[in-house]
């Protein structure tokens, strides 16, 4: 590919609901810790700097105060130029905020040919994934907006995503003929086996001239993605073979995460951790939280923080629709979150020493634990949770 003209547009605003609480409003999913070296927006940040995309010409778009200063404190150090990080009003959504990176990268190289992605999401930057993005490329230098789709295998995945479903062409990319949002169980089935259609991965690739002329002098601020895409008139989708999680959910958090060899556990978040007898669950902690663990099994722990208030969230990972829920919730009511709380859970206790009821502990889908928070002589907050039932005698 040609690069010199080749721009990436991050859009990395949001509410923070799908990885709740570890993710919130003023720390959406694309913030948070993916893995020892990256949070989401650093890795994606590195997907495209892998396919020769230039640090400065990478634009950021965050909606609120602090997601911009999180913006700047984790991609400056990546090479991304301050003044590309823009700020725009949440009333824009997705594709007005798509829109409004257009403006800013035409108004910068009106040869632009912008590469749009989502910030939250997880793919392996191989060969496959390379040459998707290159036939994308291609087709948007004809002047054709082209969606980035990925081939699915898991009826589970393809449930829960966007699908285009297209016809062929004499080209490498596909002509789209239709969409397929989120299908139950029998449409996910048919159109896996049709064989004509790609998951959606949010990627979406076009010329910066084709879309300024497209909405020079329009309004755009909460349009839907798909009324603009449909206004773009003649869409192409590029399929790839790449490895892709839209990780919507604290277990497919976990399913991508590194795990231990024998016990298969997960820990992210940069906090102290010690398990003891744990087997497939994942504990996250913040930087400056300690957080140690003994019977977890199935389960999410999670030591965090929301609005200065430390958090212990003991879950069932299989329990993302109360997950999703107590996130709605907090969206609408956040005094919700003024006080320990328990969704689906019974049995569970609290204990608290030195920090009177500052951290709030919840329990959500999960039955005799103990969650012991106190702050131990250096100032550090710890939390100590435990199975009742379970022996704690083998590390993990």
């Amino acid at each position: 590919m040609d690069t010199n003209h080749l721009w990436t547009a991050i859009i990395a605003g949001g509410q923070g609901t799908r990885l709740f609480p570890i993710s919130h409003p003023d720390c959406p999913k694309q913030f948070c810790q993916l893995d020892e070296r990256n949070t989401f927006i650093q890795a994606v940040v590195e997907n495209f700097t892998f396919l020769g995309v230039k640090p400065t010409q990478i634009v950021v778009i965050t909606t609120n105060e602090n997601q911009t200063a999180l913006a700047r404190k984790q991609c400056l150090p990546r090479g991304i130029l301050s003044q590309n990080i823009i700020q725009v009003s949440p009333k824009l959504g997705y594709a007005g905020s798509m829109i409004k990176a257009n403006e800013k990268i035409y108004d910068l190289d009106p040869d632009a040919i912008i590469i749009n992605t989502p910030a939250d999401q997880y793919l392996v930057p191989d060969y496959e994934f390379k040459a998707a993005i290159e036939s994308a490329v291609n087709e948007a230098s004809l002047g054709y907006a082209t969606i980035v789709g990925v081939k699915v295998n898991d009826i589970v995945t393809a449930m829960g995503c966007g699908h285009a479903i297209y016809e062929e062409t004499k080209s490498d990319c596909f002509h789209v003929t239709g969409f397929v949002e989120k299908p139950d169980k029998k449409t996910a089935d048919e159109i896996m086996r049709k064989g004509n259609s790609a998951c959606n991965t949010g990627i979406n690739v076009w010329r910066a001239d084709v879309v300024k002329n497209i909405f020079a002098n329009k309004r755009y601020a909460g349009i839907s993605t798909d009324k603009m895409m449909a206004q773009l008139g003649h869409l192409m989708v590029s399929v790839g073979y790449f490895e892709w999680h839209d990780c919507g959910t604290l277990k497919s958090l976990y399913d991508i995460s590194k795990k231990t060899p024998n016990h298969k556990n997960a820990s992210l978040g940069g906090g102290v951790f010690e398990r003891m007898d744990c087997h497939r669950s994942m504990l996250y902690a913040i930087e400056g939280f300690e957080l140690r663990v003994s019977g977890a099994e199935d389960d999410a722990v999670l030591f965090t923080s929301i609005n200065e208030r430390p958090i212990v969230v003991v879950a069932k990972l299989s329990d993302s629709q109360k997950i999703k829920q107590l996130a709605e919730d907090y969206l609408k009511h956040e005094e919700i979150l003024t006080d320990d709380f328990s969704m689906g859970a019974r049995n569970n206790t609290v204990l608290r020493s030195n920090v009177s009821d500052e951290t709030i502990v919840g329990f959500v889908g999960v039955e005799n634990y103990a969650v012991y928070v106190h702050r131990k002589a250096d100032g550090n907050l710890e939390a100590v949770v435990s199975q009742q039932l379970a022996k704690t005698t083998k590390a993990s």
